[in-house]
Parts: C-alpha cells; structure tokens; sequence
C-alpha cells in the first residue's frame, strides 16, 4: 500500500455498490470537500503528514474496557481540556504546514464546548474537518447541525463488533444502539461517516466478517481497525491485523493504520501527527514519546527532524 492509499484510506469510496450508493448520499459540500482531500493527498510533498489529530479533550462519558487511557501509564490524572487559543493556534500550523486534514479526537471531543467554533475555523482554513466520537452526542440533533454548518465533513464513530452483547461488554449498556442510531443520523445529515473499531488478539480476527458485513449493511462509507496491543510489549503485534484485513475485506472497505509492504504504521511512516490537550507533539495518540511543543514552536522543526523508523510502532513503544 503506498504512502498515497494510506492517506486516501477512508475516503475514496469502495468499489462495491453499498459503498457507492452511500458515497452518492454525501451532501454536495461534502463530496466536493473529498474531491479537494484526494486531490491534495495525492500531490502531498514528501514529509508532511497527511492528517493532524488534534486531542481536545481526555473528558468522555464512557470506560471503555480496552481503552488506552484508562490503563497505566496513561491513566494518570485527566488534564484539562485544550485552550481554545492553543486549539486555534495547532490549526493555523497545519494549515501553514501543508497538512490538509484535521481529525478532531478525545476522550470525547464532542464535550469540548466550542467544538462547532473550531470546526468552522478549520474548514476557513482549507481543512478537510472531521471527528473521532463515540456518537453519543450526535444524537442531539442540535449539534449535529451546528457541526454541519461550520463545515464537518466526515465522523468516525467508535463500534468494536457487530453484535449488541459483544459491543456492549467492552463500551456499556446500550452503547451498540445508540452508535448505530449516531451513524444513521451522521448520513442523513450529508457526512462521510465510517466505523472505527478495535480488533483485538484471538477471537478478534475472527470478528472481521460480521462487522464488516455489519457496516455496510448500516451504509458506513468504510471501517477504520486499529490493531489493540495492550501495554507496551504485548503479545499481540499490529502487523498481524494487516493480514487479517487483507483476507477479509480483498475490496478495501477496510482499512487499518498499518502497510503490509514496510511492516510500518501510520506513525512510523512520519503520516501522521497528534497534538495533545497541553500542545505536546506526538507522532499519534497512543505515543508516550514527545517530539515538541506547539507553545513554544512551530511544526516545521517537529517535521525535518521525525524519521522513518519502519519498525516502529509508537503504540507499543514506553514514554
């Protein structure tokens, strides 16, 4: 998978009739938003991530079993939320850098009061805008519409298995309808809207299929899997979901943050940022290593010194 594929991996529309049909559902905004991301992905310079992550908050309504920041090291005191200032300030670098995404991520970032504000303040500054949410509170049609109208884009919307028990055994009660119920309403309001799912060792690859079939069958655009390794040093190495993906979805409706062709993530691969509550720059979310500070400079520095690292992954690397 080239550097071009992983960056276009949840947007360009699948090749089969459900991904399709649902691309045809994207309001018109939206579709001419995907069209300037792909255009600008694939002529991205050498060395500028693809996509900011911007953490707004640790704050969220739900505990998650599997969830990084409930589990040492990272389950220290929650932070406060970022600065709306030092929120303003990550998107103008991005802009300035060349990166054309920003992922708005938590905890929740949907309980980041002034959300809908940096949303618009993005989209004024030509970036693709898009969200990583448990979905609980797009149900709030409100909301839904004012992060419509200051120019979200897409959402990711977090739902680990296809079944009501499963799901609701690692994120609570009710949690599996009320995602479902979050990505319809994501559609009906003209986003780009796909799932983003833990995929755990053992009887995790074998959940693939069902939520896979799952997906489309509910009209998600695409599934975003992130490989779950536990602490650092765990048994279960990412590089064993690229495979797994493969074989499951030959038609790339799935996607992951891994290459089976470098043996490299998304991170290691220098395609990614993440910008912490505090303004800590981290290669991605689940980093303990900092690679600067937005407070006191500019990307431009973070981004001549990362390199490649193939055989890293941030994720299972300790602070």
């Amino acid at each position: 998978m080239t550097r071009t594929e992983r960056g276009n991996a949840a947007q360009i529309p699948p090749r089969n009739s459900a991904g399709l049909k649902a691309f045809r559902q994207l309001a018109p905004d939206n579709r001419l938003a995907l069209a300037v991301l792909n255009r600008r992905l694939a002529a991205l310079p050498a060395g500028v991530p693809h996509t900011l992550i911007l953490g707004l908050t640790r704050r969220c309504q739900l505990r998650c079993a599997h969830c990084r920041y409930l589990q040492p090291p990272y389950n220290g005191p929650v932070p406060p939320d970022m600065s709306p200032a030092l929120a303003r300030r990550a998107l103008r670098l991005a802009a300035a850098a060349g990166i054309p995404r920003i992922i708005f991520f938590g905890g929740e970032p949907t309980l980041y009061a002034r959300l809908p504000e940096l949303v618009r303040e993005a989209a004024g500054l030509g970036l693709f805008a898009e969200m990583d949410t448990n979905g609980l509170l797009l149900l709030d049609p409100r909301l839904l519409r004012r992060l419509r109208a200051a120019g979200l884009a897409a959402v990711r919307i977090s739902l680990h298995a296809a079944g009501r028990a499963a799901h609701d055994a690692l994120a609570g009660p009710g949690t599996f309808d009320k995602a479902g119920k979050a990505l319809k309403a994501a559609r009906r309001a003209g986003l780009l809207v796909y799932l983003s799912s833990c995929v755990f060792s053992g009887s995790g690859g074998g959940r693939l299929p069902g939520l896979l079939r799952f997906a489309k069958a509910s009209g998600a655009h695409g599934v975003r899997l992130l490989p779950y390794s536990g602490a650092p040093g765990a048994a279960f190495h990412p590089a064993a979901l690229f495979t797994k993906v493969k074989a499951a979805s030959p038609d790339r409706y799935a996607r992951t943050c891994l290459s089976g062709g470098t043996g490299a993530c998304a991170a290691a691969a220098r395609e990614i940022l993440y910008i912490d509550q505090r303004g800590a720059i981290k290669s991605c979310p689940y980093s303990g290593r900092t690679l600067g500070s937005i407070k006191t400079a500019s990307l431009a520095p973070v981004l001549r010194r990362r390199r490649t690292g193939r055989a890293l992954f941030p994720c299972r690397q300790a602070a």
